[in-house]
């Protein structure tokens, strides 16, 4: 079963607004993701922190000691540990149908994830993944440890890494000056 989850729990400091609520498609980015995950997932949740509220199902962060996108993801295996999540980082506006299709047609549940190799840094791009069931006690130990680089976990597990076509999705929009250059394109 794969179930589908909007990483959206973080401060957003840099922005200066909630990331999840920016329009770039004429809707905000959590309904835009939610909408374009549900026609993959049998289930799609928005993951907030305790500040935040939201009308889509949601996930609340229940790990609060480490500020990182790991809280959500553990928070989603709390949640439903059986199922795989595809995680997906509410600040990639370019993501849309075709990447999302050609994670989930090259997804191998046989391995602890499948990820986009983020072809600029030679690394498994952790915002844009699939994390199956089995790594759930890893990413538990690395926060445990206070590591809060989901990255790195995946780095040392056996996962399945993939090319992406369109390369330009796994850019992450953080600042106003990002999202007026993102808007003008």
């Amino acid at each position: 079963m794969l179930k589908g989850l909007i990483l959206s729990g973080g401060q957003s400091t840099r922005m200066g607004e909630e990331k999840r609520l920016i329009a770039y498609h004429g809707v905000s980015q959590e309904q835009y993701l939610y909408d374009l995950l549900s026609d993959y997932c049998t289930a799609v949740f928005v993951s907030i922190n305790a500040h935040q509220h939201t009308d889509l199902p949601f996930i609340r962060d229940q790990y609060t000691e480490v500020n990182s996108p790991i809280v959500g993801i553990l928070s989603a295996f709390a949640h439903d540990p059986t199922a795989a999540w595809l995680v997906v980082a509410c600040d990639m506006p370019l993501v849309d149908q075709k990447v999302i299709a050609e994670l989930v047609t090259q997804r191998n549940p046989s391995k602890m994830a499948t990820a986009f190799n983020n072809p600029g840094e030679q690394f498994p791009e952790p915002l844009l993944t699939i994390y199956e069931p089995e790594i759930a006690p890893y990413l538990t130990e690395a926060y445990l440890a206070g590591r809060k680089s989901a990255m790195k976990v995946l780095q040392n597990q056996l996962i399945e890494r993939l090319t992406i076509q369109q390369a330009q999705a796994l850019t992450n929009i953080n600042t106003p000056q990002q999202k007026a250059l993102f808007q003008q394109s």
